[in-house]
């Protein structure tokens, strides 16, 4: 397909078409021309195409309009036909490009770079770019060759931490656009220099050089790391000014860095000293970019100096002979690390002293021996002070002394001692007096003299660089020379004598003798060689030059020794007036270089192109040395010009250096401070010249203060101090000295006081400012800035601070930590808050109300808190022990002290009880109180009560499992005993309630041995595989959890009865960070058919009774008999017998039954009368022999106590045994309200009663029947009405438990069983039963006869679907009888059913009753009833210890007395409270029955009942009869018939027998009437208190099935009176 596209109509556009013959055979191809006139091409003419050739033919198209050509040519060959299409479309521009850029994350004013591709999908185009900043893109326009593609890159370049969403928009082709979204987020970077700590006062890192030898280049580096995600730009800036830019002596040569997110970089830096013995500091600032912070990163570094030590500072040759030559050895040492270079300034040619080696180079710890040689040339005293010139130190010097002497001539010796005794007279002004004088003058007036300067006492550099006209009036010349160098210049005549003039001048009182060194080898004479000066005189001395080669240079050091003309002579002078020789130095220098004769090149080095002198003050030099190194084989001259404004001084100035070197000290001397610039030119050799930049500066003391010499202490606290760093920079180049002179107050102070500052060191010092007083203070202090104390400047600083009040608070004030765990940590978080506009300073402490054994802990004691600022304290308390804690917090501020802060909180252990405990399966018939003392949960209880052992509150209840060191190491014990049963029985299970007394919840668990991870021989007392077997019969669930405060939770014990014997298996109780208590579980399985006797406790205590009594109670001991055969048992007294002979035949305890038999799985109550004599304990072991069995020993306790004890102890006595279930079972059908009754105290012949109620808690019916033949002594004196029932589904009814009178003293602890049953599973029970015995009976009666199948078993009839077919037929067996059967409960209609599928299901269901017949049959199980148990405590004691007291029991006088013995009791007035009981009672019951419309329609209806209740104490007329002969008889009703007709009257079916019955009884009872006419209040007794009983029962009932609030406000209704004839109506 050939595609042609177009431009503007008008034009010409040419392609071509390609044909090739890919064929190996030759084709012919014909083609035709395309039909649109617009597209042209050759006139068509046959291709011949051999195999491989190519053809090419041209398509012209000429548009005409725009708009979409197409067309096509075609071409064919012998075998076959194809076209080619052609289309000519319009221009379309089209071009490829992403459709959005994420640049990320980018520093601020970092930029990131993203490059793609454009490409140009259609024909060429223009394009350009329209992006906002911060995007830019690079090329923004250009132009895009058809189908060709360009890099297109775009750059963001954030200026701000910000979001970027941006459109750059393309413009192409004709006005087209495309868009390119693009987004980036600016974000500061942050840097940090190395750890991120403040290191000093506003410096992140400092960088110690520490000592570095001058001239030489140390580096070191820091660390700059970049803490965030994009890259970050810094730069380094180098901030110094003044003139301490001139010590640019720390070099960081790259400025600007980048670093990559999370990375690091280390920047170097170079230190290079170049002043030695100088300290310097600078700092460095990293800034990033586009962020305002930056860090400091401060330098130091010391510079050091050579260090060089003579062996000796004098060498004293003492006497020499004149001509004769001595030696003695210098020792020179380089002591540092540092390489110097040293020259000793002697001419050896020209002085009486000479050295083997006077220059030369020490490296660092080398040592040089020099030869010192002396040779005296005349008989007279020498002295020479030698300088050695070191490169980069201050000179040394030598001194050397010596004296010639020949046989005529002595002067006078010269030593060490002599030396420093001249150097005194110098300092005191004597030694310009000849030793003559000095005599004189010793003993005379000494105010005259004036004092001089040794030159000792002189700067080392000082020393060398005196000259005459420098002369003070405090220095000491005594012989000068008018000039030090002499310079010949160019001598062009070098066979000539040249000659200059020098001049002597003796400034001492004395004639001095000037003696010149006499050579005769040197070119260098001085004319005349001796000659005396006269005291103030000078003399003029001819130096000749005299050269002998020509083209060279001359230099040369000439010596003139000058002394005291009386020292030639020992014996003019004594030892203390010796005095020293002077030895002036003058040096020369010529050359002899003819016309034509240019000097030679020097060959020379230095060591610096450029000299830095040391800071300088005013009128004070300072020095430097400059080394010029001769590295020719030609001596080399050398020649500096002179300073015209004399800042600038050279020593030597001139000279000639021969094959070695020369140390140059240059000197700087102004008086202006300022700095000095001075270009010191060297000519050497005549010609070459060499220019050494001087840079130097006179510093005045300067610094900058922070703030503009401001400081403003923010408002501060009275009595508080404030503290504030204030920063003085030493600006200058001196180490400065500063002192700080305050405004007297007592408010404000600063350390230091004084110190150094080294220079450009900024040193921050601590202000402190104490206020007093409530109110602005303001002050003006000055600071004082030296170098030298003579050069002072002071600055002021003015002080502004402002004194206030400030004080604390907290929010919350008081803090809460309720109630916690002893031992657990809690923590609080409180902000505290300054109200104030200044700073407190607080100080925080504990004070305690209450115990302190709690640990408070405070993340912070002490502190500063900003003006109304805010910060949190976080409190830590834990308790340590089980108290209330109340702490405060008291903050002090300025000494002013005031609670902060309240912090209570309770201390508590984790606290569990046993509330409750019910029997489950065999053991439901055991007692409540006898479970509970078998499992010890008193003790238990008593064990969890206490606060836990230190040791078993370091071992968590998680850690506690893994102790295998001290597993049984707990204190506290208890036994869980699981009582007994015979092998085989189902499990025994208790539930025990637990409940969480405590205020915090908690968690406890049981660990078995296994859990505590031991072997079985740490705990195994017995066989390993006994106590394997007893960890699989004992288990409790659930082992652990966690019990919330208040709540309970319901423990299954359980003990699977095995093989016979005891089995005991220890579990560890353990509460979380509480008590741990190890119990001990245990069990017995007893062999069937066997009697057990279970003891669980062989000790008993009795109830105490009082001495003396005369009717002690009865007590009893309980034996249980655990075995399912009948048990008998027999007391032996013996002991009983012997305690009485112990006490004079008195019975103290007695045994009522000795002899006794045990039902299976019952108690016995044995009967024990405890009768004492004394107010004392005994204990009496009791045998009690079980017949068939072992005799058990038991210990009877009996406590005897006083009349007042006793009532103490009836105050304290109580059982710790709940009266009340906690948690319902899951299958219980039913609660009492209360499962112990206490009937307390009563008297012997009393009846007592109690109410109490049972209710329905299940959905089903249930009947309840009460057993209260657990034991012979509880049906005897225990009475319970009604004794049996039905309760519907959440019933209630109300029971009543008398106690029956008693005619002799006994405590009793007796248990009554209420059976429950469930009417519905007793229903289907009785069905079970029925149908059971329908099926034996059917079972008799039933035959089977076997016959063959019928053919049609459709025909036969299908009504017998009674009988069940046998397996085989006896036929001698006899029909059974013809009967009825028996009706069976299973009997249902029988249905005939016809067709294939019923027969088939008819003859599976005959199968499945074949089978069912084939099976034996099962009697049905009863279903099992559920068992409360109801305990009964109380005590009878004897009537007469009541005193008469009896209103509060009813004793019915039938108890005690026959109803003929009572005799009329006298009549008595009732009390007042008696009758305002009565009559408010009366009067309430009549209004009401008044009122009541009910009342009187029964009273209407009175005479149509048949028999009332009332009817057995109506009067007949026969009474009537009697009552007329003796009215105040009355009729006496038999006290049974009261308690039947009592009993019976809620039965229907009794009226007729109780009339029947009052009728028959009232004839035999007249006679009874007429004797005892009184009786008849004792035989309504009865009857009355029934009634009152059942009406206040009935009250009861209807208050507990809230039919009537009794608790309700009483409300009076106010009725109208009703009429009479309403009332009869």
């Amino acid at each position: 397909v050939s595609t042609q596209s177009t431009g503007e109509p008008g034009g010409e556009y040419t392609k071509v078409i390609k044909i090739k013959n890919v064929d190996t055979k030759t084709h012919k191809i014909k083609y035709k021309t395309p039909e649109n006139k617009c597209f042209s091409t050759k006139f068509p003419q046959t291709i011949t195409l051999c195999s491989g050739n190519t053809a090419k033919i041209p398509i012209t198209f000429k548009p005409l309009l725009k708009e979409l050509y197409s067309d096509k040519v075609e071409f064919s060959t012998k075998t076959d036909k194809f076209t080619v299409n052609v289309k000519a479309v319009l221009p379309k521009y089209s071009i490829d490009l992403p459709h959005s850029l994420g640049f990320g994350t980018c520093g601020v004013q970092s930029t990131a770079t993203k490059t793609f591709t454009l490409v140009n999908k259609s024909i060429e185009t223009y394009f350009k770019w329209d992006v906002a900043a911060p995007f830019s893109v690079e090329p923004s326009l250009g132009l895009l060759p058809e189908k060709g593609h360009c890099d297109i890159t775009v750059h963001f370049t954030p200026s701000e931490s910000h979001v970027y969403d941006s459109t750059a928009v393309i413009s192409f082709g004709n006005g087209q656009h495309r868009k390119l979204f693009m987004s980036g987020v600016g974000k500061h970077p942050y840097i940090m220099v190395g750890e991120g700590e403040i290191v000093e006062e506003h410096v992140h890192q400092v960088i110690d050089f520490g000592d570095v030898p001058i001239g030489t280049s140390t580096a070191k580096t820091f660390q700059v790391r970049n803490m965030s995600e994009v890259e970050a730009k810094f730069t380094i800036n180098h901030q110094i000014s003044g003139t301490v830019a001139m010590d640019k002596v720390f070099v960081c040569k790259k400025r600007e860095h980048q670093i990559k997110p999370h990375s690091s970089i280390n920047i170097k830096i170079n230190f290079l000293p170049t002043l030695e013995k100088m300290t310097y500091t600078d700092y460095f600032y990293i800034n990033p970019a586009g962020f305002p912070s930056q860090c400091v990163v401060k330098c130091t570094g010391r510079s050091t100096a050579p260090q060089i030590q003579l062996s000796t500072n004098v060498i004293s040759y003492k006497y020499t002979e004149v001509g004769k030559e001595v030696k003695q050895f210098l020792t020179i040492s380089n002591n540092s690390n540092v390489t110097t270079y040293y020259q000793i300034i002697l001419d050896s040619a020209e002085s009486v002293f000479a050295v083997d080696q006077s220059c030369g180079r020490l490296d660092g710890k080398e040592e040089k021996t020099i030869l010192v040689k002396f040779l005296p040339l005349k008989a007279i005293p020498y002295y020479k002070r030698v300088t050695i010139l070191l490169h980069r130190q201050e000179p040394l010097f030598l001194d050397l002394l010596g004296s010639g002497f020949t046989n005529e001539i002595r002067p006078a010796k010269l030593g060490a001692q002599d030396l420093v005794k001249f150097n005194d007279k110098i300092r005191s002004g004597l030694s310009v007096y000849p030793p003559d004088v000095q005599s004189k003058m010793l003993t005379s007036d000494k105010n005259t003299l004036v004092p001089g300067i040794a030159p000792e006492d002189l700067p080392p550099c000082l020393q060398y660089f005196t000259d005459t006209q420098l002369m003070t009036e405090g220095s000491t010349m005594h012989v000068t020379m008018d000039i030090e160098y002499l310079e010949f210049a160019k001598c062009r005549a070098f066979q000539r004598v040249h000659h200059k003039t020098v001049t002597i001048t003796n400034h001492t009182r004395g004639r001095i003798t000037a003696i010149w060194n006499d050579n005769a080898d040197s070119v260098f004479t001085v004319l005349p060689t001796e000659i005396d000066i006269l005291p103030y005189k000078s003399a003029s001395f001819r130096v000749n030059f005299h050269p002998q080669n020509p083209n060279q240079f001359y230099g040369a050091s000439l010596e003139c020794n000058a002394f005291y003309k009386v020292m030639r002579d020992t014996q003019l002078v004594t030892d203390e007036t010796v005095c020293g020789s002077w030895s002036q130095s003058l040096y020369c220098t010529g050359e002899t270089f003819e016309p034509g004769q240019e000097p030679f090149l020097p060959r020379y080095e230095t060591d610096t192109t450029a000299i830095l002198f040391p800071p300088a003050l005013p009128d004070q030099p300072v020095f430097r040395t400059l080394l010029l190194r001769n590295c020719g084989d030609t001596p080399m001259s050398f020649s500096f010009e002179d300073d015209p404004m004399g800042i600038f001084s050279v020593k030597p100035a001139s000279g000639v250096i021969h094959h070695s070197l020369s140390i140059v000290m240059v000197r700087f001397l102004a008086n202006q401070a300022r700095t000095y610039q001075f270009n010191l030119r060297c000519t050497l050799n005549t010609k070459h010249t060499v220019v050494f930049p001087c840079v130097a500066a006179v510093e005045l003391p300067t610094a900058w203060l922070e703030n503009q010499n401001m400081m403003c202490f923010k408002p501060s606290c009275m009595g508080s101090t404030t503290e504030q760093w204030y920063g003085v920079r030493n600006t200058s180049r001196l180490p400065l000295h500063f002192e700080w002179k305050l405004t007297p107050s007592d408010c404000l102070t600063v350390s230091p006081l004084s110190g150094i500052i080294m220079p450009n060191d900024t040193q921050y010092q601590s202000w402190r400012f104490s206020p007093e007083e409530e109110k602005v203070h303001k002050s003006l202090n000055v600071l004082s800035v030296y170098h030298v104390k003579s050069n002072r400047r002071k600055l002021t600083i003015s002080v502004v601070g402002q004194g206030t009040k400030a004080s604390l608070e907290c929010l919350p004030k008081e803090v809460d930590f309720g109630i916690s765990v002893v031992g657990e940590v809690s923590s609080e978080t409180v902000s505290l808050h300054n109200p104030f506009s200044c700073t407190a300073d607080y100080q925080l402490s504990l004070e305690y109300d209450g115990p302190d054994n709690c640990n408070i802990q405070l993340d912070k004691t002490s502190g500063s808190l900003s003006a109304y600022g805010k910060e949190e304290l976080y409190v830590r308390y834990q308790a340590l022990s089980q108290a209330n804690y109340k702490v405060r917090v008291i903050c002090t501020v300025s000494n002013q002290h005031h609670t902060l802060l309240t912090l209570s909180g309770e201390g508590v252990f984790p606290k569990l009880s046993f509330i409750d405990i019910r029997s489950v399966g065999v053991l439901s018939n055991a007692s409540k109180k006898r479970i509970w003392d078998l499992f010890s949960l008193d003790l238990l209880n008593k064990h969890l009560e206490e606060a836990p052992e230190p040791a078993e509150l370091r071992q968590l209840m998680e850690t506690r499992s893994s102790d295998k060191n001290k597993p049984l190491s707990t204190k506290a014990l208890a036994v869980i005993d699981f009582g007994s049963n015979t092998a085989g029985n189902v499990p025994s299970k208790v539930v025990v309630v637990m409940k969480n007394n405590g205020k915090v919840p908690s968690s406890f668990r049981f660990l078995f041995p296994p859990d505590l991870c031991l072997d079985m021989a740490t705990w195994a007392e017995d066989d390993v595989e006994d106590v394997t077997r007893a960890q699989d019969c004992f288990d409790i669930e659930p082992r652990e959890g966690t019990i919330q405060p208040g709540a309970t939770l319901s423990l299954l014990f359980t003990y699977t009865h095995g093989c016979e014997g005891v089995e005991e298996l220890p579990v560890l109780l353990k509460l979380s960070r509480g008590r741990e208590v190890m119990l001990q579980l245990r069990g017995v399985t007893v062999k069937p058919g066997v009697a057990y006797p279970q003891i669980a406790h062989f000790s008993h205590t009795l109830q105490p009774v009082t001495i003396g009594s005369d009717s002690p109670p009865i007590q009893y001991y309980e034996l249980y008999n655990g075995g399912d055969s009948v048990m008998g048992y027999e007391v032996i007294v013996d002991s009983l017998a012997a305690l009485t002979a112990e006490n004079y035949g008195c019975e103290i305890l007695q045994c009522l039954q000795p002899h006794g038999r045990v039902q299976q799985h019952s108690i016995a109550q044995i009967p024990f009368l405890f009768s004492p004599l004394e107010a004392k304990t005994y204990a009496v072991e009791v045998p009690i022999m079980v017949v068939g069995d072992a005799t058990y020993t038991i210990t009877l306790f009996g406590e005897g106590v006083t009349p007042d004890q006793a009532r103490d102890t009836e105050k304290t006595s109580g059982s710790n045994i709940p009266d009340k279930q906690a948690v319902l079972l899951d299958n219980q059908l039913a609660a009492l309200s209360y499962e112990a009754i206490d009937f307390g105290v009563a008297p012997t012949f009393s009846l007592s009663h109690k109410i109490l109620f049972i209710t329905n808690t299940s959905d089903e019916t249930i009947t309840f029947r009460w057993n209260t033949n657990t034991t012979p002594l509880c049906n005897e004196v225990i009475a319970v009405s009604p004794a049996s029932g039905t309760l519907a589904p959440r019933a209630s009814a109300m029971i009543q438990v008398s106690l029956k009178p008693s005619a002799y003293p006994a405590i009793f602890d007796l248990d009554i069983i209420c059976e429950l049953t469930d009417n519905s599973k007793e229903a289907q029970y009785v069905e079970a039963v029925a149908a059971y015995q329908h099926a034996v009976e059917e079972e008799k009666i039933t035959f089977t006869i076997k016959e063959a199948r019928a053919k049609t078993p459709e025909q036969f009839d299908k009504s017998m679907d009674n009988w069940v077919a046998t397996d085989t037929l006896n036929k001698y067996h006899t029909l059974p009888p013809i009967r009825a059967l028996a009706p069976s409960p299973l009997d249902r209609p029988q249905h005939r059913e016809y067709g294939s599928t019923k027969h088939s299901k008819h003859r599976s269901s005959r199968k499945a009753k074949k089978e069912a017949a084939t099976a034996p049959l099962e009697p049905p199980k009863p279903p099992e009833p559920f068992y409360l148990h109801l305990r009964i405590t109380g005590q009878v004691a004897d009537i007469k210890t009541f005193a008469g007291d009896l209103s509060s029991f009813e004793i019915p006088l039938s108890s005690i007395v026959q109803p003929s013995d009572i005799r009329a009791e006298a009549p008595r007035a009732a009390t007042s409270g008696e009758v305002v009981t009565i009559s408010s009672i009366l009067s309430f019951i009549l209004k009401s029955l008044l009122d009541d419309v009910d009342v009187h329609s029964a009273i209407r209806n009175l005479s149509k009942e048949q028999i009332p209740y009332f009817a057995q104490i109506a009067r007949t007329q026969a009474i009537e009869d009697v009552e007329e002969v003796s009215p105040s008889s009355s009729i006496v009703i038999d006290e049974a018939d009261v308690e039947d007709s009592g009993s019976n009257s809620a039965e229907s079916q009794e009226p007729e027998i109780l009339e029947n019955e009052a009728v028959a009884e009232l004839p035999s009872q007249s006679p009874t009437v007429q004797e005892n006419p009184d009786s008849v209040h004792f035989q309504l007794a009865p009857l009355l208190t029934e009634i009152l009983g059942e009406t206040i029962s009935n009250i009861v009932q209807e208050a507990v099935q809230k039919e009537v609030v009794l608790t309700a406000r009483p409300r009076t209704i106010a009725l109208p009176p009703r009429s009479p004839h309403h009332i009869r109506q």
